[in-house]
C-alpha cells in the first residue's frame, strides 16, 4: 500500500528517507544520472515492488525507488571485512 505525497519541496535522497524512515520512497530525480539524486517526493508506501511498478501509471521518467534509512539499516550488516593474506 502506498499514499501520495502532496507538496513536496526538492530534497536528496538522504534527505527524503530521513523523511520517511520507515517506509519506501518513489523519488522523482530533477535529472537522470546524479550521483545523490535531487527531486520531489511522489509516493511513499511499505512495498518496494508495489511502488516499483506504480510507475508505469505515473509520468515519473526519472523515478526512482529506494528504502527509508530505517529499512536500510534493518537489513545491513555493519562491521569490518577482514581478509587473511598468505
Amino acid at each position: 500500500m502506498y499514499k501520495k505525497i502532496e507538496k513536496s519541496p526538492n530534497v536528496t535522497m538522504h534527505e527524503a528517507s530521513e523523511l520517511y524512515p520507515d517506509s519506501h520512497i518513489l523519488l522523482q530525480m530533477n535529472e537522470a544520472y546524479m550521483l545523490n539524486p535531487v527531486g520531489i517526493v511522489l509516493y511513499v508506501g511499505d512495498d518496494h515492488d508495489e511502488l516499483f511498478a506504480s510507475q508505469v501509471d505515473r509520468p515519473a521518467p526519472n523515478g526512482a525507488v529506494f528504502e527509508g534509512i530505517n529499512l536500510q539499516c534493518k537489513y545491513s550488516l555493519v562491521g569490518i571485512a577482514v581478509s587473511e593474506r598468505n
